[in-house]
């Protein structure tokens, strides 16, 4: 039976999990909170409880290893750890603590999926107005986000040793009961309405998640003769719509009041994720390709 073990169940790890399980896929799983422990059994998924904060990193004992080391004996590891609030630099170091026991462990998977973020990307304050693509940002003074760009780079150095990685920046996650325009709902005169989102369903970046777990299990995603065994895609719909749009329209769709917005000229700069590259390196169609039209969840 193929397997995978999830880093972090929280909202896009849990529905990820319950994903795989439909699909006849062994779940191993984890969260920081012991109250989460039973919900994850019961949902099927064989629940670890792994909290990589920095007391636990500096008292890694051996009793802590032989948990973490079964947790990672699995076919792909889906690493869904998203940035500390406060101390960023501790990304990286969670990150390096992660790459060197799968490298050092022996039988541990040697596959990983890296959740990341377009956050990397420079802000719309940077002046781009343009589409940005994966290759913009290969230097730590091109990114926007310090400790995204050194989390990905422990990454693409452990793929230059013996790990095969796959990084995802996602978009804006949407979905469930996560509405764009809920959170500007009733504001007055907003100056960012004609700034294009750039969003990604929660059902999408799964669905992704699953043709690159696909792909690295039947070992077409890296071509071997190369010696490539790092990629990167951006996750984000293909349509852009401005966000005046989408949030008018979440409020219709979910019966909360409008923000409304200044009608002088933009002059805000923007920047489109562009995701091409996804969609022609691995034939994806996305499901909810306009986030105009993201469904109604309860």
């Amino acid at each position: 039976m193929n397997s995978i073990s999830i880093l972090g169940c929280g909202w896009l790890g849990l529905e990820a999990a319950k994903f795989f399980i439909e699909k006849g896929i062994y779940v191993k799983g984890s969260t920081t909170s012991k109250e989460k422990i039973a919900p994850l059994k019961k949902e099927g998924i064989k629940p670890y409880l792994i909290e990589l904060n920095e007391e636990n990193i500096n008292n890694f004992s051996s009793n802590s290893k032989d948990y973490f080391k079964d947790f990672f004996e699995t076919d792909i590891c889906l690493i869904n750890i998203p940035p500390p609030r406060e101390d960023k630099q501790f990304y990286k170091t969670q990150m390096e603590f992660i790459a060197t026991h799968l490298l050092e462990n022996q039988n541990a998977t040697k596959k990983v999926i890296f959740i990341s973020s377009t956050s990397i990307y420079k802000d719309y304050n940077a002046k781009l107005n343009k589409k940005v693509i994966e290759s913009d940002v290969q230097k730590l003074e091109e990114a926007n986000r310090k400790d995204i760009f050194e989390a990905e780079h422990v990454f693409v150095e452990a793929s230059q040793v013996d790990l095969q990685v796959c990084t995802l920046r996602a978009g804006g996650l949407m979905g469930g009961k996560r509405v764009a325009g809920k959170y500007f709902a009733g504001k007055k005169d907003l100056n960012t309405g004609n700034i294009p989102v750039n969003f990604i369903h929660r059902k999408d970046l799964i669905n992704i998640i699953s043709v690159i777990f696909e792909k690295m299990n039947k070992k077409t995603l890296f071509i071997e003769e190369n010696g490539n065994k790092y990629e990167v895609f951006n996750v984000v719909c293909p349509i852009h719509p401005i966000r005046q749009k989408v949030y008018q329209k979440n409020a219709i769709d979910y019966n909360f009041k409008s923000p409304t917005f200044l009608n002088d000229e933009q002059t805000l700069d923007y920047k489109i994720i562009n995701s091409e590259k996804l969609q022609k390196k691995l034939g994806y169609e996305f499901i909810y390709p306009n986030p105009l039209y993201f469904p109604i969840e309860s």
